[in-house]
């Protein structure tokens, strides 16, 4: 929440008022309450107040007095409004005493009944949540005859004054003046983000008349729009005149929303940002026109808002003349950050020069950010949006499971045995995990050399289930049979699977891909028959390796350019736990708990491992292994002490080779609610004479079905050393239910501290490895045989937590963040390497529940200009008179670490400034490229470095010359001089001081 209006206060005790309260005190038919609230520190703006376990029967009618003027008076509620509700804002400075009016009216001494008013909210001066130094001061009523502007909150905008002006400044008759009557500002209670557990606060957005009583503001705005719209209400001339000052007419209305009509806002899954609602009486506005197409860059646009609850703005002020449009396709029309908004400007439209309204405002970067610029929803599309409703997602998937079978498969994994074997035990139990007669399909693609169609797409029944994977403990059918050996084409294995996903299908599609390796044979995943084939399935990958096994790069740009996870495994038991994750992921609302222990030998039970089930509709235990010469089982323990395993009443369960699961539908034996417990043991038990028991690491999954889903918010696909990154994710109950109460989460990073190209330039390359057809090239080939020498894996790794903030600055620019939780860091890719992100939700009040979700981003060493070194070895001079000779360049990231050698693929070098690159570049195995070239001798060389999707960098050495040189060189004789001069000079002044 980036601005508050006011709080909500509790009223204690609460006041019972009605036939059932007591006897009447004003007249026989009529309960008086003169309500006095408590005054804000900062003064009262407003009131709303909330009634609850209302009983209006028959005829009976509650009535608050609001301190309008005119007709419209009071509130009166029937049995029709419910059991409990909340009044428009209150002009408590309309009563010369300050207390509100209250009557609750029974119909001719009918029914008794009551209605309890137990708290209010209060409208009033409040600091932000993003910026403390902001300070709100929503006061429709204009209490002050002169509006005090608040200080507002300027992470959209960099100058001072913001670049708007209040709109009664605008000549009558202007086309911005005319769209003026029809903006208004919805106030609602909401929770405050920042504060654990959340507050209820009063907060607010700009919305847009558009039809008769029909508003239209942003989807973040109304992000629970059942809930929020229960205590909405609108204001349309909530404005002063061109001095701040309260017009001698003024007569401020709120009209009551009566529902949503429609919703959408999914962060972590799409740009849409938008909400329709109808007022409960229509205003008598003319209503504006939506504009039916996308407007062009330069189009002249204005804008309308109420920034942190203010008098009406109009952006950019009528001096300026119109702003023009950046760029705009179908979800964004962006305009630059010359055009100020602020907290509460969100849902304001953006209008053009007829005056349409062209789109919603839905967030911004931050002004001093790059790009920087303001993005509105286009009404255009908002408008196919409400013709075309989505049609909501069904809760069955097709998956193709992508297996590689390629020669590195062979080599033994973290637990001694194969991989392949490691990797059939954590596929099956993905296999016998997925639900049957739930219209689920799954099928199988391997590949090495070429892709293999193993097991087309087939319903998810037992049969078909025993086809792929065997009987229990599923070690046997179609898996069993794969065998590792040749190369890999992971873009084969790809193109093969989607060809079973054709678009158009019942079911969403989804690949999940295991891989060891880096592709090397065709076709590869670049390729654009490839990428043709996967366009719109999504991907999850499963990277199982050490360092410099795998493609990270790869892997981490197919996942997120496919809305799913990279997650890199190095070791059988994280193999395993990916492969339950993905099963939550992309079946069920995800990770509830995933804790890893260990078994000592000869040790039969674990500690209890609690977890708390709110509102899910169904837990699934899963625990997995990494010794297969031990078994352990699921013993569970309710909120009420009843004990079941497997086999229990209503429970599913299965157990593998290294797995077991056991499914347990909600409520259990009428329990649902509460603190549950697990229990990891060893079948047998003790005794006189217990059966062997190895020392066992094993972890529990509690995945949940129902309940909010943790999700990530799309990101870049590829990061460089020196990138800022922001884990964005998004806490949400999906399909317009708003995001959890009292959510708090935590990111777990896990980070390399070594780089790995600086470890390679010292150690030098050694010859790629070739294991059963399938190439190990020479970079990956190394490190291997640095972690044999040396017994231990040759890059380190350190992690750290931070807390997300549900604010502006963490989740990059959204107004209402609303279940979005990040936090920009600028400092922590530091080396290259795997940097794993695991998000830990909590939530709820009372009943206080989890999420979790990890996963995987490989981050590259990033060409830094002034940190890269250019060595100059000229051997002749060209007949144009430029040098020639070669350029030994020393490739280094912001940080100071080598890119390292065998990087040739992903560097690009090219001549500018004069300079020509005649040659390819030679690896010199430590570090440096020598590359053949020819440069103006004057000014010296220029080398362009270009990395895939980032921008070139323009590397040169200082000073210019043809000869040996720059700071950055190996070779700078001037240097050399310059140091033995000052070593001369301490050496005088030592003989001196003796």
């Amino acid at each position: 929440m980036s601005h508050i209006v006011g709080t909500v206060q509790t009223v204690s005790p609460a006041i019972h008022l009605g036939p059932d309260a007591g006897p009447p005190t004003d007249g026989p038919d009529t309960w008086t309450l003169n309500f006095q609230h408590v005054v804000a520190p900062t003064g009262t703006k407003l009131l709303i107040l909330h009634f609850s376990g209302a009983s209006l029967p028959g005829n009976n009618r509650l009535e608050v007095d609001l301190g309008y003027g005119g007709a419209d008076t009071m509130d009166v509620f029937t049995a029709a409004n419910g059991a409990d509700f909340w009044t428009r804002p209150v002009n408590v400075h309309a009563f010369a005493d300050g207390k509100v009016p209250i009557r609750y009216i029974r119909d001719g001494g009918g029914p008794a009944g009551s209605v309890v008013l137990d708290k209010y909210g209060r409208g009033e001066r409040h600091s932000g949540d993003q910026d403390v130094n902001a300070l709100s001061n929503c006061d429709p009523f204009l209490i002050d005859s002169h509006y005090v502007e608040p200080a507002y909150d300027p992470f959209w905008f960099c100058s001072q004054p913001p670049n708007w002006e209040n709109i009664e400044t605008v000549a009558a008759g202007d086309l911005r003046r005319n769209v003026a009557p029809s903006v208004g500002m919805i106030i609602h209670v909401d929770k405050s983000e920042d504060q654990i557990p959340q507050i209820d606060i009063l907060s607010t957005c700009s919305v847009t008349l558009i039809g008769p009583d029909l508003v239209i503001t942003a989807g973040h705005c109304m992000a629970d729009p059942d809930e929020h719209a229960r205590s909405s209400s609108v204001i349309f001339n909530y404005q002063t005149d061109e001095n701040g000052d309260r017009p001698g007419s003024y007569a401020p209305r709120f009209f009551k929303v009566k529902k949503v009509v429609a919703q959408h806002w999914a962060p972590g899954s799409d740009l849409i940002d938008f909400c329709l609602f109808q007022l409960d009486v229509r205003p008598g506005l003319p209503p504006i026109q939506m504009r039916h197409d996308v407007p062009g860059a330069g189009e002249q646009v204005f804008g309308l808002h109420h920034p942190n609850g203010a008098v009406k703005k109009l952006s950019i002020p009528h001096g300026q003349g119109f702003a023009t449009v950046v760029s705009s396709d179908a979800n964004n029309v962006r305009v630059p950050h010359s055009f100020h908004v602020s907290g509460g400007s969100s849902g304001s439209g953006l209008f053009d020069a007829a005056g349409r309204i062209v789109g919603v405002l839905a967030d911004g970067n931050p002004c001093s950010g790059a790009n920087a610029f303001l993005r509105y929803y286009p009404a255009a599309s908002i408008l196919q949006q409400v013709a075309n409703p989505p049609v909501q997602p069904p809760a069955s998937r097709d998956v193709m499971i992508v297996f590689d079978r390629s020669g590195s498969m062979s080599l033994p994994g973290a637990s001694g045995r194969p991989k392949i074997d490691e990797a059939r035990d954590a596929a099956s139990l993905f296999v016998q995990l997925v639900r049957t007669g739930a219209g689920n399909r799954v099928g199988l693609v391997s590949f090495s050399t070429s892709p293999h169609l193993d097991f087309s797409l087939h319903n998810a029944t037992a049969p078909n289930k025993q086809s792929l994977i065997g009987p229990a403990p599923f070690t046997g059918g179609i898996m069993a049979g794969l065998v590792a050996d040749g190369a890999t084409t992971i873009g084969g294995g790809l193109k093969t699977a989607a060809q079973q996903l054709p678009a158009g299908g019942a079911n969403p599609r989804t690949v999940l891909l295991l891989t060891d390796g880096l592709q090397n044979t065709g076709p590869m995943v670049g390729d654009m028959s490839v990428q043709s084939a996967i366009s719109g399935i999504d991907i999850d990958a499963i990277g199982y390796g050490a360092d410099g096994d795998l493609d990270g790069n790869l892997l981490t740009s197919l996942a997120q350019a496919h809305n799913g996870r990279y997650a890199r495994a190095d070791s059988s038991l994280q193999l395993e736990k990916y492969f339950s994750q993905a099963f939550g992921n992309i079946f069920e609302a995800g990770l509830l708990a995933d804790p890893e222990f260990v078994l000592a030998a000869d040790q039969h039970r674990g500690d209890p491992f609690p977890f708390n089930v709110c509102g899910e509709e169904r837990i699934t235990i899963v625990v997995g292994w990494d010794n297969t010469d031990t078994t352990l089982m699921i013993e569970v323990h309710t909120p009420g002490g009843s004990v079941f395993t497997a086999g229990a009443a209503g429970t599913e369960s299965s157990t593998g080779r290294s797995w077991t699961f056991l499914k347990v539908p909600l409520p259990h034996a009428g329990e649902r609610a509460g603190k549950w417990q697990i229990v990891a043991f060893r079948p047998g038990g003790g005794g006189e004479f217990p059966p062997p028991a190895p020392e066992t690491r094993y972890f529990i999954n509690v995945i949940a079905s129902g309940g909010p889903t943790l999700a990530r918010v799309p990101a870049p696909v590829r990061f460089y050393t020196g990138d800022s990154i922001n884990p964005t994710v998004f806490l949400s109950y999906g399909n317009g239910g708003g995001s959890p109460e009292s959510a708090k989460v935590t990111v777990v990073v896990t980070r390399p501290t070594d780089a790995a190209g600086t470890l390679l330039a010292r150690e030098g390359l050694k010859a790629p490895l070739t294991i059963g057809a399938d190439t190990i090239p020479a970079r990956q080939a190394t490190l291997r045989a640095i972690a044999a020498s040396t017994g231990k894996p040759p890059i380190a790794y350190a992690t750290q937590s931070w807390d997300l903030a549900a604010t502006p600055g963490g989740s990059g620019g959204a107004f209402e963040p609303d279940g979005l939780f990040g936090r920009p860091f600028d400092d922590l890719l530091k080396v290259e390497g795997e940097y794993t992100f695991h998000c830990i939700a909590t939530y709820g009040e009372g009943c206080v529940s989890s999420r979790e979700l990890q996963w995987t981003v490989h981050v590259e060493p990033g060409v830094d200009p002034g940190r890269t070194g250019i060595d100059l070895h000229p051997t002749g001079t060209a007949s144009d008179g430029s040098a020639t000779g070669t350029i030994v360049i020393t490739p280094r990231d912001p940080y100071g670490n080598l890119v390292g050698p065998g990087r040739g693929d992903g560097l690009a070098l090219s001549g500018g400034g004069g300079t020509t690159i005649t040659g390819d570049p030679v690896d010199n195995g430590d570090g440096t490229y020598t590359v053949p070239a020819q440069w103006d001798p004057t000014s010296g060389p220029v080398v362009i470095v270009g990395q895939p999707d980032r921008p070139p960098v323009v590397v040169t050495t200082p000073g210019g010359g043809g000869g040996h040189g720059g700071w950055g060189g190996r070779y700078c004789w001037w240097c050399f001089l310059l140091w033995l001069l000052l070593l001369l000079m301490l050496i005088v002044l030592l003989v001196l001081w003796w």
